[in-house]
């Protein structure tokens, strides 16, 4: 080793020095030193997003009442009036409903039977076996007013005749139709 250290001339010696320290300061900031600033900005990244969320409580509460907003409107178009009726008093309910429509749009009621359906993977059926006497315009409007009124009530089968010699300008039907309430089978 002494010969080795004789025999090297110092610019050498001077660089292999510089290489070595170059060498041990390289490894200390990969191994040692970067894996914390990593760590440190990952955790300064969390803080900010964490300050701003704090600092921003009261839009987090709008965005909630707008969320329930929005729920309570998608549960009140599929379900109408009576989301929260229970059963028993659902049918008196779309019976003075389809009552009240068929007053306003010119439609003559004549028959509402209510029975109840098949159940559908975890909603039973209510149906209700419906006869009415109308214009075409008037049924229309008739079907627009459940939809509108009533939520989510599908029409499962109807059968529509003319009703005797009338007026061609201006026909009554008699129409015969079965809607189906869906609600969802709770477990008792």
């Amino acid at each position: 080793m002494n010969d080795f250290l004789d025999n090297t001339e110092p610019r050498s010696m001077a660089f292999i020095l510089a290489t070595i320290i170059v060498l041990t300061v390289t490894v200390q900031v990969m191994y040692l030193l970067w894996p914390q600033i990593k760590e440190y900005r990952n955790l300064n990244n969390s803080y900010q997003i964490l300050n701003q969320a704090a600092g921003s409580q009261q839009g987090l509460e709008a965005q909630l009442a707008q969320t329930r907003t929005e729920v309570d409107n998608l549960s009140y178009q599929l379900h109408g009036d009576m989301a929260g009726l229970p059963e028993k008093q659902m049918e008196s309910y779309i019976i003075g409903r389809l009552q009240k429509i068929s007053w306003n749009s010119g439609v003559e009621l004549a028959s509402v039977i209510p029975g109840k359906g098949a159940q559908v993977q975890m909603f039973q059926e209510t149906l209700f076996d419906v006869k009415i006497n109308a214009s075409y315009f008037n049924f229309f409007n008739w079907l627009q007013a459940i939809n509108d009124e009533l939520g989510y009530i599908v029409v499962k089968k109807f059968e529509i005749s003319p009703q005797g010699r009338q007026d061609a300008s201006k026909p009554k039907l008699n129409i015969s139709l079965t809607l189906v309430s869906y609600r969802m089978v709770t477990s008792s």
